[in-house]
């Protein structure tokens, strides 16, 4: 990953797109791609790159950061190891394509009652229609 880094980017392992790593444009620490969402697993603890498994990250809902008393913070990615079912949380990126944002909100919808259980006894809540407005203003503004 590190040799990436210092080229400016990576190659998606999922969509084959190459990946811009800028920090000017807030993507210095860039773990998804901008066009398909999907990540690779290769943190153990966040930003540690010490994860053996590497397996595909799919995007599999949104959540707002916990930014305590009640705000609603930044939307996050909800990302599961399509190879051990581990479970992260990402940031956006400034370049993530909004209609693969959306895409990702609607089709959370249709996740198993089981995964979603999962994502619940974990401590994530995930985002559900009630959320729409909230997350069209954060992806558009207004």
């Amino acid at each position: 990953m590190k040799r990436y880094k210092h080229s400016g980017g990576f190659t998606c392992s999922h969509c084959r797109h190459f990946v811009v790593i800028n920090r000017t444009i807030g993507t210095g620490n860039r773990n998804h791609c901008n066009w398909c969402l999907w990540s690779k697993h290769v943190d153990v603890a966040k930003g540690d790159r010490k994860a053996i498994c590497r397996g595909g990250m799919m995007p599999i809902g949104l959540t707002f950061k916990h930014e305590g008393y009640g705000r609603i913070g930044e939307i996050m990615l909800i990302h599961l190891c399509s190879a051990c079912s581990k479970v992260s949380i990402n940031r956006i990126a400034r370049d993530d394509l909004e209609h693969k944002i959306l895409e990702v909100f609607y089709a959370s919808s249709q996740l198993s009652k089981q995964s979603q259980r999962m994502l619940q006894t974990g401590g994530i809540y995930l985002l559900t229609k009630a959320d729409e407005q909230q997350v069209g203003r954060q992806l558009f503004g207004g």
